[in-house]
This record gives structure tokens, sequence and C-alpha cells, in this order.
């Protein structure tokens, strides 16, 4: 049976959690903002739609991350007995693949930062952009734009071969925004001063075209 005083005391204990939680909170939230910015709404504005990119753009760094974690841990093992053994080819192989995996996490980690800095957020009032930093790696900004500013939607393959081949299978494309049309030339049309948002689905992009232009 508990005293009065214990039971007390285990009330207050979350109290405490949420108070340093709050602290902590406050405290990393201009760093974390500066990775993963928040927009901040207008009043009386309300979100139509919330685009990101493709659903394997989420898998895809995940299986990376697995397979670099799968590949790190033995292969540290096998460069520690190599060391000891004074193997040379031995050290050298295990550091390669040591440095292999490093890569996979190291892609892993940067593809996700990614796909969660890449939004397009329509409103009744404007559009919001959330894009990685052009000039700052790893860092991201908000743009906000007045409705009615984009005047272009084009659609396109990804420059990489690799997102491209999944952008075959589901139908995604990457999506150019620009605010000044097209410039024409004698190949063709191409849009002027664009920005290019990577895979889009084709549901996201129907719908982006109401929100746009209807």
């Amino acid at each position: 049976m508990t005293t009065p005083q214990v039971a007390q005391e285990k009330t207050r204990l979350p109290v405490a959690f949420q108070k340093i939680w709050g602290f902590l909170e406050k405290l990393f939230r201009p760093f974390l903002e500066a990775f993963f910015p928040k927009p901040h709404y207008l009043e009386g504005e309300e979100i139509k739609q919330v685009i990101q990119m493709a659903q394997y753009r989420a898998e895809v760094p995940k299986l990376l991350g697995a397979l670099g974690t799968l590949i790190l841990v033995p292969a540290l093992i096998a460069l520690g007995l190599t060391s000891l053994n004074h193997s040379e080819r031995g050290q050298l192989v295990a550091a390669m693949v040591v440095i292999f995996a490093l890569m996979c996490l190291f892609e892993s980690v940067q593809s996700w930062l990614l796909y969660h800095q890449w939004q397009f957020i329509v409103t009744n009032k404007r559009f919001i952009l959330i894009t990685p930093h052009p000039e700052r790696r790893g860092f991201a900004d908000v743009i906000y734009l007045k409705g009615g500013k984009i005047q272009v939607l084009d659609t396109n393959f990804s420059k990489s071969p690799f997102w491209g081949f999944f952008q075959a299978l589901t139908g995604s494309r990457d999506v150019m925004l620009s605010m000044s049309g097209y410039e024409f030339k004698e190949t063709g049309a191409q849009v002027k001063g664009g920005l290019r948002f990577p895979d889009v689905r084709p549901a996201d992009i129907k719908r982006l075209e109401e929100l746009i232009f209807g």
C-alpha cells in the first residue's frame, strides 16, 4: 500500500518530465528549424493540400540505412581482427567495406533529410514552399508566394537514372514550377527560371493543377 507522500511524488513525475521536455524543445527549436522549418500561417488561413515527394523516397533511405548498419557491424569486427592478425590485405578489404557501409548510411541520412524538407503547401490565401537551401547543404528555407504567382507547371523525368526508374514504375514526375512562363527556343519550349520539385505523385500533380489553374 502506497503512502500519500509516495503517491504524490508519482503524480508529480510526469509533470517534471513535461517541464524538462518543454525546456529542451525550446532550447533546440531554433536549431531544428534550420533543418525542418515550420511555416507561419496567417489568421484565417486554411490548408488545402500538402504535397511531399513520393513514398518510395522515404522507403529507399530506410533500406540503405538498414543495409549500411548490417554491413558496418561485421566489417568493423573484421577490421579489428585483421588488425590483430597483421593481415594487410584483410585490413584493406575490411576498410573498404567499412567505407562502403558508411557511404550507405550517409546517403540514407541525406535522402531522409531531403524527403522531409521538400513540401508544397497550398492554402486558401497563398502557396508555401519548403525547399532545401540552394547554397547551404542540409538547411532548408520557407518561401511564401501569393496566389496566382505561379504561371507554369511542367512535368519531367528526374535527371537521376536511379529515381527515374522509380518514376517509370509509379508514374511520379519532377514538377517544374515557374513564375515567369516558358522560354521558346528553336528546339522547343523550356521553363524559364523554374523550381524543380522532385518525385511528385500523379494524384498530387492533378490536384495541384486544379488548385493553381482552376
